[in-house]
């Protein structure tokens, strides 16, 4: 049976619209809507980085809001940790980098870079048959500095609860440029709760201090006086395979698999904070860990791209019923 055959306009059951935000400190940002039929619903948001801070499958919520709320890029101003965590929603997906991320003993850099607050350019929407898509650039620049072109596309198909996210990173500057990128995505309540299982094959897993973790598949209630821990898991050297993780969510019936391919992405951090009214589980694929450029730079394993050059970072996440 074709849905074609019972609606008049193909916006009635998936598509995207551009829509702009009138209050609070989401005022004048605009965002792009973007939904199927199968029952996925995200936002991208073009003033943000080309980022999506809301995710929803079948109406059940995925991402995390912190008290934040949805903040315009406007407000931005990079002070350290400070400046990122005021604007910082944490979403289902935001984006660090791209030639810094992490964090810095610079007190004038700040966590995880700027990209993500970073309004695009050329951003559109356009429906592909079978397929919703959007687009749009994101660029890193300083006059003497770098110039790093993100180009983004995020796809979602009408017929299935899934997306895919492809990255495609340019220098367009005129030396080498170190290339840092993070996708910080974040999962939380009703989606991840104490009873939520990572299914993980890690060659390894350490703490941020370098050693050998095994509580990092663990999640517990809310608590008020719990710090946050950071895991680092690192995979068999394969570029040319995809890592593949999945995280399952019995409260709701729903998985998460989850697929990253780029000879680029070495490690995936994982942050759990099992904090009270700030709970949430970012699980982050990246260049480097989040010790930031400096410990990047100091162990040998930071990435350069050199002027003309791209890298390009394919994610797929694919939401469905829980398998028992």
């Amino acid at each position: 049976m074709k849905s074609d055959e019972f609606v008049g306009n193909s916006l009635q059951t998936s598509g995207a619209q551009l829509i702009q935000f009138l209050e609070g400190k989401a005022s004048g940002m605009k965002a792009i809507r973007m939904y199927n039929e199968a029952g996925l619903r995200l936002l991208v948001t073009p003033d943000r980085g080309m980022d999506i801070p809301e995710l929803k499958v079948h109406g059940v919520n995925i991402a995390f809001m912190s008290a934040t709320g949805l903040v315009n890029s406007t407000y931005f101003v990079e002070n350290g940790a400070n400046g990122f965590m005021r604007n910082f929603n944490v979403g289902f997906l935001t984006t660090g980098g791209l030639s810094y991320m992490g964090a810095s003993t610079q007190p004038a850099v700040g966590l995880h870079g700027t990209i993500s607050n970073t309004p695009a350019e050329n951003f559109s929407h356009h429906d592909e048959g079978a397929d919703i898509v959007v687009d749009g650039d994101v660029r890193e620049a300083a006059m003497f500095g770098v110039n790093l072109l993100m180009k983004r596309r995020i796809t979602i198909p009408k017929k299935r609860t899934s997306l895919h996210l492809r990255d495609v990173i340019i220098n367009e500057g005129n030396r080498p440029s170190p290339l840092m990128m993070l996708y910080h995505m974040n999962f939380g309540y009703p989606f991840f709760s104490p009873e939520s299982q990572l299914m993980l094959d890690p060659l390894m897993t350490t703490d941020r201090n370098g050693q050998k973790a095994t509580d990092w598949a663990i999640f517990s209630r809310p608590q008020p006086q719990v710090e946050e821990q950071v895991y680092f898991h690192t995979f068999d050297e394969h570029p040319d395979q995809a890592v593949h993780y999945k995280l399952l969510s019995p409260a709701t019936g729903l998985q998460a698999a989850i697929s990253f391919e780029s000879p680029f992405l070495s490690v995936l951090n994982e942050w759990k904070l099992m904090q009270t009214k700030n709970y949430v589980l970012g699980l982050e694929p990246a260049t480097n860990n989040v010790n930031g450029i400096d410990a990047a730079r100091d162990s040998g394993s930071l990435k350069m791209l050199e002027p003309g050059a791209k890298a390009s970072f394919d994610l797929n996440i694919e939401f469905s019923k829980m398998e028992v």
